[in-house]
C-alpha cells in the first residue's frame, strides 16, 4: 500500500496533538430544552406548521411511476419507502407548495422536526445523567458533538501510536475545516501490501448515527486488539481507514442546532468557494448546497439526482465538484481499498450497485450479493441493489465499484427518523440488541464481516512481486470513464461527460517476494461485463538510477507473479 503523505512518528504525534487542539478549540454545544412537537397524522394543509419549519410528510405513491415522479421533482425523500407511500422532508412552506403544485397530496407525520429533535435529545441528556455507561466501547449514552470526534480520535492515536495513525485528507471543506480520520493496523507505519477497508460516515449532515457507529467501531478495534482473537487477526492481515465525518461543515451546523435537518454541504453558488459559516447556516440558504452522495463521477448526472440547487438531491455543477467528495476519491485512488462502506440512515438496508433500474446487474452480482446478504444477516436489514430502493446516481458505493473495482456498499441504519433516541439509533443498531432483536450481532458484526471480506484474497487480486530490497514499487492505471447521459434543466438529456481516473499506490520492497493485495485490473463495466485493462507495475531503485516496469493483467481472485528483479542494477531499458 502506498505511504505517500505519511508522516514520521514525531510528525504523527504532532498530528494527534493538532486533532486534540482542534477539539479543544471547538465550542461545546448545549441542548436546548423546548417543548416537544408530537407526531401527528392530521391531513394536508390543516396540520401545517410554521412557514420555515422542517416537517416530515407522508406522500401517497400508488405505483412506481409516482415514486419516479417524486424523485424527479427533487423531493427530499426518506430512505425507507412504505407500502404505497413515501415519506418526504419538507423544508418550509415552499416545499409543501411545490408538492401540491406537482399534484401530490400528503399527511403530516411530524410538523416541526427541529422541536421534535430537541425534545428527543433533551430526554436523552436527562436519562444519561442517571444511566450507567452503555455497552458501547465508549460507554456513551448521548450523541457526540463535532469537537467530541476530534477528542476521541486524538485519544485513540495517543493511546496506541503503534496501531493508530491520524490522517488528514487533502482537501479542506468549503468553510476551511480539515477532514480527519484514522488508519488502524498492526505496525501501522509499515510500508507493505496489505488490503484496505475504508469506512466513512456522514455524507449527509443530519445523519448523526452514522458517525457514531464509525467512531465506535474504531474504538472497538483498538480496545479489542490483543484481547479479541478475531480483531487481532484482522489487524494483522489488513488495514482499516475510518473517516467518521465526510461532510464536516454540514454536520457541525446540524449538530449545533443551527439547522438540524441540513442534508448537504455549504456550496451556495456553483463555482464559488466564497461562503461564511453564517451564510451557510442562514435560514435563507438552508436549502442550498450539494448532495455529496450524488456528486461522484460514476453515473453522475443520471436519474435520481436533481439539477436544482435547492433540491435535497442536487448533484453539483460537475462530477467531483465538491472538496469533500474529492477527499474520498483521492483517498481510494491512492490506496488499494478492496471494500468500502459508506454509512447512512435510516432505511434498514444493505445497498449494492447498480443504482439504476435500467442497468444490468453487475459482473460480480453473485459474490456481491453473497457478501451483502452476510452483512444483512448480521444487521437484520434487507440486502438489495440500490435501484430497488429508488433510482439514484453519483453515489460513493457505485463509484468505488465501477472505478477501482472494490466492493462498495452503503448501509442504511434502521430507525423511524434521522434523530431518534441514542439507545435506539446507535446502541441497539451497533450491538443488535433492544429494538434490533431481529439482528445477529448488529452493525458491529456486519463491519467485522466486511473487514474480513476486504482481507480475503479471493475477493480481490494479489501480485507476487520479486524485487530487490529497498526498491520502490508502484502500481498505476489511468483510464477514461463517462458519466451517465446528463439530465438537463427542462427535462432534456445531454451527452455523457468523459472524465479521467488514475489509480496508483506504492510500497518499498522488503527483498525477495512480497504479496501485494490490489484491486483487479480487469474493471467491471456498466453493461454487466468487464473491461480488460492492465496495471503498470514499476520498480525504481534509490534516486531513480535503475528501473523496470511491466504490464500485468489480473482478474478478481487471481494471483500473478511479477518479476522485477532486473531492477537491481543497470541502466533504464
Amino acid at each position: 500500500m502506498g505511504r505517500e503523505g505519511r508522516s514520521s512518528r514525531s510528525r504523527r504525534r504532532g498530528a494527534a496533538t493538532a486533532v486534540a487542539g482542534l477539539a479543544a478549540a471547538m465550542l461545546a454545544t448545549t441542548l436546548v430544552h423546548t417543548a416537544s412537537a408530537q407526531p401527528t397524522s392530521a391531513g394536508g394543509v390543516a396540520a401545517e406548521s410554521s412557514a420555515d419549519a422542517v416537517s416530515l410528510l407522508r406522500v401517497p405513491t400508488p405505483d412506481e411511476a409516482d415514486v419516479d415522479r417524486l424523485v424527479a421533482a427533487g423531493a427530499d425523500i426518506a430512505p425507507v419507502p412504505g407500502d404505497g407511500y413515501v415519506e418526504v422532508y419538507a423544508h418550509g412552506a415552499d416545499d409543501r407548495e411545490r408538492l401540491r403544485e406537482a399534484g401530490f397530496d400528503y399527511d403530516v407525520v411530524i410538523s416541526d422536526l427541529a422541536a421534535h429533535t430537541r425534545a428527543v435529545l433533551a430526554e436523552d441528556a436527562a436519562e444519561a445523567r442517571t444511566l450507567a455507561a452503555s455497552p458501547l466501547p465508549s460507554g456513551r449514552n448521548t450523541y457526540r458533538t463535532y469537537a467530541d470526534y476530534g477528542t476521541d480520535m486524538a485519544d485513540l492515536a495517543a493511546a496506541r501510536p503503534d496501531l493508530v495513525e491520524p490522517i488528514t485528507l487533502p482537501h479542506r471543506s468549503l468553510l476551511g475545516k480539515e477532514v480527519r480520520g484514522l488508519e488502524i493496523a498492526h505496525d501501522v507505519e509499515a510500508d507493505d501490501g496489505r488490503p484496505v477497508f475504508l469506512l466513512v460516515g456522514t455524507h449527509h449532515a443530519r445523519e448523526w448515527p452514522t458517525a457514531e457507529v464509525v467512531m465506535e467501531f474504531a474504538m472497538d478495534l483498538v480496545h479489542g486488539d490483543g484481547r479479541d482473537e478475531r480483531i487481532t487477526d484482522l489487524l494483522e492481515r489488513a488495514r482499516i481507514i475510518v473517516v467518521p465525518i465526510v461532510n464536516v461543515d454540514g454536520f457541525d451546523i446540524s449538530r449545533s442546532y443551527l439547522h438540524e435537518y441540513k442534508r448537504k454541504n455549504c456550496r451556495l453558488v456553483d463555482g464559488s468557494d466564497d461562503v461564511s459559516p453564517g451564510e451557510c447556516a442562514d435560514a435563507d440558504s438552508a436549502d442550498l448546497g450539494v448532495d455529496l452522495n450524488r456528486n461522484y463521477g460514476g453515473n453522475w448526472g443520471g436519474k435520481g439526482a436533481s439539477v436544482n440547487p435547492a433540491s435535497g438531491t442536487y448533484r453539483g455543477a460537475a462530477p467531483f465538484s465538491e472538496p469533500e467528495v474529492r477527499n474520498v476519491r483521492d483517498l481510494v485512488s491512492s490506496r488499494q481499498v478492496t471494500s468500502l462502506q459508506s454509512v447512512h440512515n435510516y432505511g434498514g438496508l444493505v445497498l449494492r450497485p447498480p443504482q439504476q433500474s435500467d442497468t444490468p446487474l453487475t459482473a460480480d452480482e453473485a459474490l456481491y450479493a453473497e457478501i451483502g446478504d452476510a452483512l444483512a444477516d448480521a444487521t437484520g436489514y434487507r440486502s438489495i441493489p440500490f435501484y430497488q430502493l429508488y433510482d439514484t446516481s453519483g453515489s460513493t458505493g457505485e463509484w468505488s465499484y465501477f472505478t477501482p473495482g472494490g466492493f462498495g456498499f452503503e448501509f442504511e441504519l434502521e430507525g423511524s427518523n434521522f434523530h431518534v433516541g441514542y439507545q435506539e439509533a446507535v446502541v441497539d443498531q451497533y450491538l443488535g440488541i433492544g429494538t434490533q432483536e431481529h439482528a445477529n450481532g448488529g452493525v458491529r458484526e456486519a463491519l467485522l464481516r466486511q473487514f474480513e471480506a476486504a482481507a480475503n484474497r479471493d475477493y480481490h487480486a494479489v501480485l507476487e512481486v520479486s524485487a530487490p530490497r529497498g526498491a520502490r514499487l508502484s502500481v498505476e492505471k489511468t483510464f477514461t470513464q463517462q458519466t451517465a447521459p446528463v439530465q438537463e434543466p427542462g427535462g432534456g438529456v445531454g451527452e455523457p461527460i468523459p472524465f479521467t481516473s488514475t489509480l496508483t499506490s506504492q510500497l518499498t520492497a522488503p527483498g525477495g517476494v512480497v504479496e501485494w493485495s490490489v484491486n483487479p485490473s480487469v474493471r467491471p463495466d456498466r453493461d454487466g461485463g468487464t473491461i480488460t485493462e492492465s496495471w503498470t507495475v514499476r520498480c525504481e531503485r534509490a534516486r531513480g538510477n535503475a528501473w523496470q516496469e511491466t504490464q500485468v493483467t489480473v482478474a478478481r481472485g487471481e494471483r500473478v507473479a511479477v518479476d522485477l528483479s532486473r531492477c537491481a542494477g543497470g541502466a533504464r531499458p
